[in-house]
């Protein structure tokens, strides 16, 4: 996160010229602290930031100094440039801003390379929301991103707790239209938060040292698959129209049967769960196996009839 904001402190600085600590502050949603100690980091890395003293003073970058995007291969800059999750931009507040930085961004490609980001912008859009465009409120999120940016605590009450609790939060997560918050408890464990499920937070002047080691993206893959692995399993075998495969997820390579069906083996979560995902297809999804669950059927089947 520090490095996205060390590369936005310095874009506002070129595109904008010379800028108070108060504006810069305002500009990136920091603390006037945290700016001055980010403009220290530029200088020590090589970037010619000074400040101007007296009225009307600031801070500035040397008017010749330019960050050049280079080095880019043509496969780099269309994954760059093919389209954002226009939802979590919104959420964090940040869509209007993602349209000006393309636009930045690719004036500042070389020519054969701004042609490449061209070309993909036009024809290739990745939107990751679903039809249905229900989602939660992020509540909590803009307290989460102000305590991260920050590196603050917070004090949080989760899910049916009663009494609020500390973490430091290190990252924060949109998969699909749900947020999570990553945070490292007082006892130094690691834990994922869904933002819906928090009834309450509490931004704390408490800082904290972000562990050097803590990569988002890795924690997050790991925990994912610590999570798949958790999960209940319930193998069944089913046969299924054409028209009705898509509807589950095959664990093993599907079997062609005869007028149109297949032979197909899934795995959900319960009996509870795959009786109600038959009983949608409304004849187009046979059990085969378990037993039980075609007795489950069954039963669920004779319920609905005799209560129409």
């Amino acid at each position: 996160m520090r490095a996205e904001r060390l590369l936005r402190l310095l874009l506002h600085l070129q595109t904008r010229g010379q800028s108070t600590v108060a504006q810069l502050s305002a500009a990136l949603g920091v603390s006037p602290r945290t700016i001055q100690r980010d403009l220290e980091v530029l200088s020590l890395a090589g970037v010619p930031v000074y400040s101007i003293r007296g009225r009307g003073g600031g801070w500035t970058i040397l008017p010749d100094y330019r960050t050049r995007m280079t080095g880019l291969t043509p496969s780099e800059v269309m994954s760059v440039f093919v389209g954002a999750t226009a939802h979590v931009l919104a959420d964090l507040g940040l869509d209007a801003s993602s349209d000006q930085a393309v636009t930045k961004l690719i004036a500042s490609l070389p020519e054969g390379t701004r042609r490449e980001a061209e070309y993909a912008r036009q024809r290739l859009l990745i939107d990751h929301a679903g039809w249905d465009d229900r989602r939660e409120t992020p509540r909590w999120l803009d307290l989460c991103r102000e305590a991260l940016w920050e590196e603050l605590r917070l004090a949080i009450i989760y899910a049916d707790g009663v009494e609020p609790f500390e973490v430091s939060p290190l990252g924060l997560v949109a998969k699909a239209r749900t947020w999570y918050l990553v945070a490292a408890r007082t006892d130094g464990r690691l834990r994922t938060y869904r933002l819906s499920r928090l009834t309450s937070a509490t931004l704390t002047r408490t800082p904290f040292t972000r562990p050097p080691d803590f990569d988002l993206a890795t924690y997050w893959t790991q925990s994912q698959r610590e999570f798949q692995a958790s999960r209940p399993s319930y193998p069944i075998t089913l046969k299924v129209r054409d028209h009705a495969v898509r509807r589950f997820r095959p664990t093993h390579p599907m079997l062609p049967a005869p007028n149109g069906w297949w032979i197909l083996h899934t795995d959900l979560e319960n009996p509870h769960e795959a009786c109600a995902a038959v009983l949608s297809q409304a004849g187009a999804a046979i059990v085969l196996e378990p037993p039980e669950l075609i007795t489950l059927v069954r039963e669920a089947s004779h319920q609905i009839t005799e209560s129409h």
